[in-house]
């Protein structure tokens, strides 16, 4: 952090930028002890042990201070980092840093409209990221919108969202991946409603193993504190069925 104050204090109007400014807002999935701060694209600078990158579209509300030193804002950081990031790799970036509560896809989509340009690396892809995104559960509950992006988040396939039950197609799981006949539902019951709500459950999950499919069920808790046991869990349960799509492809 030494050399990046040096450089902040050294180059002309630099602002910590790419993957420091990453490490500054604590964004998961990204390199760390690297580096970097952004330039003025007129301007050619160097800086012993620091990457430099130019630019000449960083607005004022690009950027905010963080222990006293200018850095791009969490969107604009994952903006920038797109040129230098795997698709996959970055929309575990973007997912996490939702899930995180770091930004949101909302801020990320404004500053993409506000950089883009013909031939600029990297926008293409990650409009591609956003686009995608909105196949999840647009007028679902928080916990359903939580859990759509911890599942990818953790490099999971996207699941089909609100799927038709195969078997009664007036009601819908949560999520499924149909090929790996596997369904997840965010249970978000209130504690009145359980009673009730646990003997339709019981019963849905004995529909499901009389047709075939596998039912998982996540709550709040699991969802906002052991996202990696939910990733894992369902990880697993695609891996364990020989009909489950791969874990390299979205599934169908």
């Amino acid at each position: 952090m030494n050399l990046v104050r040096a450089a902040v204090a050294t180059l002309p109007d630099a602002v910590v930028s790419h993957d420091t400014a990453a490490e500054m807002h604590g964004l998961s999935k990204l390199r760390r002890g690297v580096a970097s701060v952004l330039v003025h694209s007129r301007t050619t600078h160097v800086f012993p042990g620091v990457i430099v990158h130019r630019c000449h579209d960083l607005l004022d509300e690009h950027f905010v201070e963080i222990d006293g030193l200018p850095v791009t804002t969490a969107a604009r950081t994952i903006v920038d980092l797109a040129p230098f990031l795997t698709a996959r790799h970055l929309t575990a970036v973007l997912a996490s840093a939702v899930t995180e509560q770091h930004v949101s896809a909302d801020a990320v989509q404004n500053v993409v409209g506000q950089v883009a340009r013909r031939g600029k690396p990297g926008i293409q892809k990650i409009r591609r990221i956003l686009e995608e995104r909105e196949l999840g559960p647009r007028d679902g509950t928080q916990l359903e919108r939580k859990g759509a992006e911890v599942l990818r988040a953790g490099g999971l396939p996207t699941p089909r969202f609100e799927y038709p039950i195969p078997w009664d197609p007036t009601r819908r799981f949560d999520a499924a991946y149909p090929k790996g006949r596997l369904a997840i539902e965010w249970d978000s019951r209130r504690w009145h409603e359980l009673v009730e709500a646990f003997a339709r459950d019981r019963q849905r999950d004995r529909e499901a193993m009389l047709h075939g499919w596998r039912l998982i069920r996540f709550t709040w808790v699991d969802v906002a504190r052991h996202q990696r046991d939910v990733v894992e869990t369902v990880r697993q349960l695609l891996l364990a069925d020989p009909a489950s799509t791969s874990l390299s492809h979205t599934a169908g």
